[in-house]
């Protein structure tokens, strides 16, 4: 009996040997592929982390929330970025760093891109009706700020209205 105990005892060892060899390689390869880790909270993506808000704000409020925490409002770059954001959304509203309150019509990214030099473009697109952005007149204000619609699509609205926030920054080294 004491024989059987030592052997298990030493299958357990020779297991948790080869699991220790394992990670310890898993780890590894991930510190010298550069492997990025995001702030807790903070959701990752093709080297960037991304902070999805529950709690509404402005558009500019939203612009300076996410300057206070390191980043900017989000800039969609490509089709699978978009698509990431789209999930991460969970279908809420979320204002994204594109407004053209500088000049009606030009839109433009909070990092001074002009939107149409990203190539990504996810306007609302109506079946028979005017296509998003469309300056909605019923707002007297106008609507000079982009946000990610609960479809997927973008759309111009009011500046002044609370929407969910989307940070975006590089994810650290």
């Amino acid at each position: 009996m004491h024989t059987l105990v030592d052997t298990n005892e030493q299958a357990k060892l020779h297991l948790m040997e080869k699991l220790h060899r394992n990670l310890s390689a898993t780890l590894n390869t991930t510190a010298t592929s550069g492997c990025r880790v995001c702030p807790d909270g903070w959701a990752h993506n093709s080297g960037k982390c991304y902070l999805f808000s529950s709690t509404g704000k402005t558009w500019k409020q939203s612009r300076d929330h996410c300057i206070t925490l390191g980043g900017h409002l989000a800039i969609v770059n490509s089709q699978e970025e978009q698509t990431f954001l789209i999930k991460k959304a969970k279908g809420q509203l979320h204002w994204m760093g594109l407004s053209d309150l500088e000049t009606e019509g030009q839109w433009i990214w909070v990092d001074s891109t002009p939107l149409s030099k990203t190539g990504a473009v996810f306007w609302l697109k109506r079946l028979g009706g005017q296509d998003e952005p469309d300056n909605w007149k019923v707002e007297p204000a106008g609507e000079d700020c982009a946000c990610l619609f609960s479809t997927g699509e973008w759309h111009d609205n009011s500046c002044r209205k609370t929407y969910r926030v989307v940070c975006e920054t590089l994810a650290p080294e």
